[in-house]
């Protein structure tokens, strides 16, 4: 590897100190950091100790990410956290000639000088983040600034620490709420520009503060009701939004990526994805900004789901549980699969009146969504293969209705 010395950093840096030691906050460019960081993917020596901290690199990921980096409304406002004065061996680097050096200015700032380009900094967290910059296509985002916690000369043994606790200890954001940031502002903004996740929002929105809709105060916005009992029973807005995107797009986030890479104001629209392989039913009607028609089809179907299956309040069926409305929405599906004109689901829901969906058979499971779509489909002689111990469950099920 051939070193350049004429590669020279100075960075205006702010010191933090916490428990585990003092770390620097810095700015730098992604095209230096790719060259002077690395990362090392954790794995067994022979003798049975541990080298690196990172996860294997996933190719398809730095490609995700690196479309996102592409897109006009990209930003990375957490930093990286990297260990400095590393060599990819995992030694110490002692030459004065490339270590990292860190000068104090005066009692609020300091200078961070990197002499070469050198790979010295093991990358912490964020290895993805950054890497994703050599597949870029926009080449001028390679000069973006990117925020850097460096750490200097900390032992190898705490780097892996910091990674574990770091990635080990995230609580992932509560679906609901994810899915309300994305359409928090949706009205804002021009309705042919709206991704997946925000038409969802908006019908779900709709559906829940419509005097008249069937599912009026019935989804659940945010976090803020988790633990509380509530005697009326509800639908997360995950569950719902994700029920409904299934209708137009069979993959949401691919369809944000690729209209992110138009402004909202500058001409994004669904025409971006047009031209993407999806077979979900309403995805012409979605493509074509026919909002109003998609609406219509999911407040007719839950208004008839309403009236057959749920006019009557029962804690311990699953049809009224999550996994049951995500079944309920794999049966709208089918049905606009096999008749996208279809208007009129009564006959579709009548054949499930009365069936025992507290049955012990169904739980509240990725098992138990599996089968009750399969008697759905079943009820409603949609093609579909049975074991026979499947068979026979389904025909009793559906003798023994509760009348």
């Amino acid at each position: 590897m051939t070193i350049n010395t004429d590669f020279h950093l100075k960075l205006t840096a702010i010191k933090v100190s916490q428990p585990l030691g003092e770390f620097f906050i810095t700015t730098i460019k992604a095209c230096d950091l790719v060259k002077i960081a690395f990362s090392e993917e954790l794995e067994y020596y022979e003798d049975g100790k541990l080298h690196g901290s990172q996860r294997k690199k996933d190719e398809k990921r730095l490609l995700e990410i690196s479309r996102y980096i592409d897109s006009v409304e990209m930003s990375f406002p957490n930093s990286i956290i990297l260990a400095a004065n590393y060599t990819k061996d995992g030694e110490v680097e002692n030459s004065d000639d490339y270590r990292w050096k860190i000068l104090k200015k005066d009692d609020a700032n300091y200078e961070i000088i990197i002499p070469s380009d050198k790979p010295l900094a093991a990358i912490i967290d964020g290895q993805h983040r950054l890497f994703a910059f050599q597949y870029v296509s926009k080449e001028e985002r390679k000069n973006m600034d990117l925020v850097c916690s460096v750490f200097f000369d900390l032992p190898n043994s705490y780097q892996a620490f910091l990674f574990a606790t770091i990635n080990g200890n995230q609580k992932k954001v509560e679906k609901s709420l994810a899915l309300e940031q994305f359409g928090f502002n949706v009205q804002d903004e021009p309705q042919e520009s709206w991704t997946p996740e925000k038409l969802s929002i908006y019908f779900s929105r709709r559906l829940n503060f419509e005097k008249e809709s069937p599912l009026h105060h019935k989804i659940k916005i945010t976090p803020k009701f988790e633990g509380e009992k509530d005697e009326n029973w509800i639908i997360t807005t995950a569950t719902l939004a994700e029920g409904i995107m299934t209708l137009f797009s069979t993959n949401p986030k691919k369809d944000r990526v690729e209209m992110g890479q138009v402004n909202i104001w500058k001409g994004r629209s669904r025409d971006l994805v047009k031209n993407y392989r999806d077979s979900s039913p309403l995805r012409q009607l979605y493509i074509s900004n026919n909002d109003s028609e998609i609406f219509d089809i999911i407040y007719k179907y839950f208004k008839s789901v309403t009236t057959i299956l749920w006019s009557t309040y029962n804690p311990n069926s699953y049809i009224m549980k999550t996994v049951g409305v995500q079944a309920l929405f794999d049966l709208l599906k089918k049905i606009l699969l096999e008749n996208v004109n279809e208007r009129s689901f009564d006959k579709y829901l009548e054949k499930l009146k009365n069936i025992d969906f507290s049955n012990s058979y169904f739980q509240a499971s990725g098992i138990g969504r599996s089968r009750i779509k399969r008697l759905l489909l079943f009820v409603n002689s949609f093609e579909i293969d049975l074991t026979e111990e499947e068979k026979i469950i389904f025909e009793q099920l559906i003798s023994n209705r509760v009348n």
